[in-house]
């Protein structure tokens, strides 16, 4: 009898996490609010107010919480990812632009733009623990899978940052391309990939020692990147070009340029791996790409200026 009653409560578990909507976050800067989206039906089913002119986003799978940074709001504000209502404002400093979330759910890390800086908080009590000078400008931040290294993209730099989130120390600082703007880490915590705005291409290196391992050269401005199809392919967008590149993982090379909306800027992969969402600052929209195809499948109409900088994605 117990036996069947713990199979019974693994098929109900089991039921409600298929049962459970993954949505996507898009910032609409211009129009202040944040745009749910849901996944299953590709239908806006909400717009969040936030002020503050918001551009980044994290979301805590762990907590069901979203943050979303804000630039004219000195800070970042915190979303339940279930409620979809605004929870709280923390403030930062400056202008908070780049912004993400560790693995385990613990800490929250938001770059200051203006201040030079990475603040880093624990994300339970929304408390800072750590306030830690970088490069000039930092913009793309990402956490290792085993949430002890960060890595930041120092723009006006031209380089990438290792700090350890045990010791709060740099490990390293290496050069990449011209700006480099968005940052992308594979699941193993092997490989980082860097948007470099200026120079137009996208710079790989070993995460473990940020050793430079190939430069890919891509369209015009390049600004944020997703893997997605088993990290077989890499997804990056140009902003100048109205464009996505595909570049294969395993010869690092582009093998196809996709027309998508003006100025893209954030792009996220899908929980299913395979459909890529794209934010396009001009056309207030997001593209969906199928990965296998590498067509735009769908177009949602979000808001004024969908930027959605990170991670917006949630499980």
């Amino acid at each position: 009898m117990l036996s069947k009653v713990i199979t019974l409560i693994l098929l109900l578990a089991n039921s409600s996490n298929l049962l459970a909507q993954p949505y996507a976050f898009i910032t609409n800067q211009l129009d202040n609010n944040v745009a749910v989206i849901d996944l299953t039906s590709n239908q806006v089913i909400k717009a969040i107010p936030v002020q503050g002119k918001p551009v980044g986003v994290a979301v805590n799978h762990q907590l069901a919480q979203v943050y979303i940074s804000t630039p004219e709001g000195n800070g970042f504000v915190v979303l339940d990812a279930d409620s979809l209502q605004q929870t709280g404002q923390v403030s930062v400093g400056g202008a908070s632009v780049g912004i993400t979330v560790s693995p385990d759910g613990k800490r929250v890390a938001v770059a200051d733009w203006y201040e030079n800086s990475v603040s880093i908080f624990d994300a339970a009590k929304l408390q800072l623990i750590k306030k830690l000078t970088v490069g000039k400008s930092p913009s793309g931040l990402v956490i290792s899978p085993d949430s002890r290294w960060l890595y930041v993209a120092n723009r006006m730099d031209d380089t990438l940052s290792q700090i350890d989130l045990r010791t709060f120390k740099i490990r390293n600082t290496t050069k990449v391309g011209a700006h480099p703007f968005g940052i992308s880490l594979d699941k193993k915590g092997e490989r980082i990939y860097s948007a470099n705005v200026e120079s137009n291409d996208v710079s790989v290196l070993s995460a473990q020692n940020l050793k430079r391992i190939a430069r890919i050269k891509v369209g015009g401005r390049p600004y944020a990147l997703a893997l997605a199809l088993n990290e077989k392919l890499l997804f990056v967008t140009n902003q100048d070009d109205d464009s996505v590149s595909v570049i294969d993982t395993q010869t690092l090379k582009e093998i196809k340029q996709i027309e998508v909306g003006e100025k893209p800027e954030g792009i996220s992969t899908h929980i299913d791996d395979r459909h890529v969402y794209v934010a396009n600052w001009f056309d207030g929209t997001v593209s969906v790409i199928d990965a296998q195809t590498l067509t735009v499948v769908d177009t949602i109409e979000t808001g004024d200026g969908s930027r959605a900088f990170g991670d917006f994605v949630s499980r």
